[in-house]
């Protein structure tokens, strides 16, 4: 079903906030036990392919070649790709929120820490909100 994807994020940095928001349209489908959203978000000069497994209580974020598992009970260790080569990183979810309209989900609120492996930290919050029938 195509749904349009609005997503807003904040980044948190030794006192500095960094802000990005994006629109774009996608397609969401509904399982027994939970849901699979995929959508490409393009900015000035990237395209990133998101598939996002959203179940009970948990959430997995497929971007490109980089995974990110979204858990209130375990923290997740995964690699970030950058321009200077990769470096591990620890996500430590420190709220997530699955709001449900009809047994459609209608936003996604995450709030999480990353810890590069040279110790500094990030605190993210993530909004996506999903709008059904728009026309397209």
């Amino acid at each position: 079903m195509k749904v349009e994807v609005e997503i807003n994020s904040v980044q948190i940095y030794d006192n500095q906030k960094g802000e990005e928001h994006n629109k774009c349209i996608g397609e969401i489908e509904y399982y027994n036990n939970g849901a699979v959203l995929e959508f490409t978000e393009k900015n000035e000069s990237t395209s990133l392919n998101f598939k996002i497994t959203i179940l009970e209580n948990k959430v997995i974020v497929k971007r490109n070649n980089q995974d990110m598992i979204f858990d209130l009970q375990n923290k997740y260790k995964s690699t970030l790709a950058t321009p200077y080569g990769n470096i591990e990183m620890l996500v430590n979810t420190k709220k997530m929120e699955i709001i449900k309209e009809s047994s459609k989900i209608k936003e996604i609120n995450l709030e999480y820490e990353l810890e590069l492996e040279n110790g500094i930290k990030y605190y993210n919050i993530v909004t996506i909100k999903i709008t059904y029938n728009i026309n397209f």
